[in-house]
């Protein structure tokens, strides 16, 4: 027995087909997300959706750092920002950042459970990205995301920038149990 598909299967593609989003699968990806745990239910998270045709979507896409520019073809970009003092203080952790992404991380399994992807990014400029998108100066946005359809990389390759080649002819990989999970202690004795 393995473990489910959506998470041995899930990656972030780097390129996106043309294909729309069904308005039912984004209603889903929501519930998805807002169903995910957090620090004594606050929910701190909001997200903004911003489909190509949105009038946000220019200033968005030039927030993005230019080794994202692949995610400029996703029907969607997703911001997630969350206020930080709504949510808990305790330990002097930055639970909004961990329960926004609990609730993200909801989402891209159910994302992968309706048969689209979700790509991750941390190279964006904050500030540009909440004058974008008009968020309050509190919040930090916590991730941007490229959402939609895998695309063919044969349908593009002659735009391709070399860089985005070399990545699309990694392998997918994961480090060994053993360098991240320990038992016992962090420095087991036995």
């Amino acid at each position: 027995m393995g473990i489910i598909k959506e998470l041995k299967n899930r990656k972030s593609p780097l390129i996106f087909g043309a294909s729309e989003i069904e308005k039912e699968k984004i209603g889903q990806l929501v519930e998805a997300a807002r169903w995910a745990p957090s620090c004594f239910n606050n929910q701190p998270w909001n997200y903004v959706f911003v489909h190509k045709s949105h009038s946000t979507r220019e200033n968005l896409e030039s927030a993005l750092s230019a080794g994202n520019g692949w995610a400029k073809r996703a029907p969607y970009l997703v911001a997630v920002g969350v206020d930080p003092d709504k949510d808990c203080k305790t330990n002097n952790l930055p639970y909004y950042a961990y329960d926004a992404g609990l609730s993200v991380m909801c989402l891209t399994v159910e994302a992968e459970h309706q048969g689209l992807r979700v790509h991750q990014m941390a190279g964006w400029k904050e500030e540009k990205v909440k004058e974008a998108l008009d968020f309050p100066q509190e919040y930090r946005v916590i991730v941007v995301f490229a959402l939609g359809y895998e695309g063919e990389a044969t349908e593009i390759w002659d735009k391709l920038e070399e860089r985005t080649k070399e990545r699309l002819a990694e392998i997918r990989t994961r480090r060994p149990p053993s360098d991240n999970f320990l038992f016992g202690s962090f420095r087991p004795t036995d």
